[in-house]
């Protein structure tokens, strides 16, 4: 019997399942990890050029996420111990936007803040910061940051408050309670967070040529060897990267369980002095960089070229055949890849909350390694497994899209049904309700927060992703692949950047439902 369903044996829910597995396992899976299958070749081996730029690529990651937790913690502190903060929704919604923003569209605007926007505020000519690893560094950590902050934060919310107000009436000062107290008990978020900004860092790649000029990292690399034909180069490099991401996939677990926080000794009258004296200025400092260091160069594309919204480039728009037709796609496969991942998601999600057929736990870890595989990585595999079938190229491209965005609607929906009391189910059952009934009645309800949070995550990752795409898309061009493309040629015109304000605010308006329908769920 399948616990929680009260199905037994291959009844219709275990069948419907098992077809979910089999879509996840044959297409969802096995495409990612297809270039692996040139480790055991004998022309596997990385050139010079490639292990400078994985170098590279490692060391931006490296400064990128040491940076974000310096910044992240205590914003994720702020944000989670002053729930009633003027303004909190708003700059929780902020912190946010570089995660549904398209990272072409983010690229742009980061480039034009730090280059044209700061350096004509300074009087410099030739701009502030030019492309090169600067520039990469601080694009990484504008969409890196909100990783660390989610994550910080989720794990500060579920400490339990009673142990710091302990400290606190046993006299320890505030920096003793977080050091001591604190501190240990949210260090899984801390670790989760820093490994999932160090593997977004080092896999991102359509926003990263967009201002790398001839500094080479090892997800642009990639395309280059792709587009220059040599598969041999661009397959080595990429299995190394996918080797790396499973690496720190298993740290992570093993880090969160083993890890301790050496933070026993405790200074009582230095760190009362400090907790008195110094926390104004750390939160004003923090508010300043976030501001200048973030939203500023995330929102600047909007705000310094809102002069392009006026009714003659709109009808200028309207007649761009190129860039409404890239839009079309994005929307159309987008929409595909919404619908057909919301029909298996369910089922997927029920098999690994049930652990069904002893497979859960398996299944649920094949989904982060997708997560987790760099994008120039997974588009390359990706193309290479899709053309050994001749199919549509915008079946591929749909198909490309499933891959890396199953896992994301599969997440929210199995973490909802292991939410779900199974003794709900089964007071109704008693009550002569059949299983249908049940997940209408009882469990939809409860897990239809997670399928509206995996929906909007789902979308917006299609529409907004750009490496993995470029590796398997011809003629066929989606909006943030365009833009890359119009971007490298000097063609980011009026109507261009448009089409980037219209995304954005699209961006905007789905991180706005989400957030609104958190703090839904949360006052219910």
């Amino acid at each position: 019997m399948v616990s929680g369903l009260g199905l037994k044996r291959w009844g219709k829910t275990q069948i419907i399942c098992l077809i979910a597995l089999l879509f996840f396992i044959f297409v969802i899976f096995l495409p990612p990890v297809y270039v692996l299958s040139y480790a055991f070749k004998s022309s596997f081996v990385l050139n010079e050029s490639s292990k400078i730029a994985l170098f590279n690529s490692l060391l931006i990651g490296g400064v990128v996420t040491i940076f974000d937790l310096l910044l992240g913690l205590p914003v994720a502190w702020v944000l989670a111990k002053r729930k009633h903060m003027h303004f909190r929704f708003l700059i929780d919604t902020l912190i946010d936007m570089p995660l549904v923003v398209p990272t072409s569209i983010l690229g742009l605007s980061v480039f034009y803040f730090w280059n044209d926007g700061m350096g004509s505020l300074l009087g410099l000519e030739g701009g502030l910061i030019s492309k090169g690893p600067l520039l990469i560094t601080l694009l990484h950590f504008v969409f890196t940051f909100p990783y660390v902050v989610r994550s910080i934060e989720a794990a500060i919310l579920q400490i339990d408050a009673t142990h710091e107000q302990a400290a606190t009436m046993l006299g320890a000062s505030p920096l003793t309670v977080f050091r001591t107290i604190s501190l240990p008990l949210f260090k899984a978020g801390l670790i989760s967070g820093a490994i999932l900004a160090y593997t977004r860092s080092l896999s991102e790649t359509g926003a990263t040529m967009m201002v790398s000029g001839f500094y080479s990292t090892a997800p642009t690399i990639v395309v280059d060897y792709k587009t220059a034909g040599d598969i041999h180069s661009a397959a080595a490099i990429s299995v190394v990267l996918i080797g790396i991401a499973v690496i720190l996939l298993v740290l992570t677990k093993l880090l969160s369980a083993s890890f301790r926080v050496p933070m026993s000794t405790v200074w009582p009258s230095e760190e009362r002095m400090l907790s008195r004296k110094y926390v104004k200025a750390r939160d004003i400092l923090v508010s300043l960089l976030v501001f200048l260091v973030i939203l500023l160069p995330t929102f600047y594309i909007v705000l310094s070229r809102l002069d392009v919204v006026k009714p003659e480039t709109i009808l200028a728009l309207a007649g761009d055949s190129m860039i409404l037709e890239s839009i079309f796609v994005s929307f159309v496969v987008g929409l595909i890849v919404t619908a057909v991942n919301l029909m298996l998601a369910i089922p997927l999600g029920i098999l690994i909350s049930k652990n069904m057929f002893k497979l859960g736990n398996l299944v649920d870890t094949m989904g982060d390694v997708i997560l987790l595989v760099p994008t120039s990585a997974l588009g390359l595999s990706l193309s290479l497994f899709w053309k050994n079938f001749s199919l549509n190229e915008f079946l591929v491209l749909v198909l490309a899209h499933l891959s890396f965005t199953f896992p994301l609607m599969v997440k929210p929906i199995a973490a909802s049904l292991t939410g779900v009391d199974p003794h709900l189910e089964d007071a109704a059952r008693t009550l002569g309700a059949n299983s249908r009934k049940v997940f209408r009645t009882i469990v939809y309800p409860l897990i239809k927060p997670g399928i509206l949070a995996g929906l909007i995550m789902t979308f917006m990752r299609s529409l907004s992703e750009t490496g993995a795409t470029m590796s398997v898309s011809g003629k066929i061009k989606t909006i943030p692949v365009l833009l890359v493309e119009l971007f490298n040629k000097g063609g980011m015109d009026d109507n261009a950047v448009l089409a980037c304000i219209t995304l954005f605010a699209v961006s905007f308006a789905f991180i706005l439902a989400l957030k609104k329908q958190e703090v839904n769920n949360a006052q219910h």
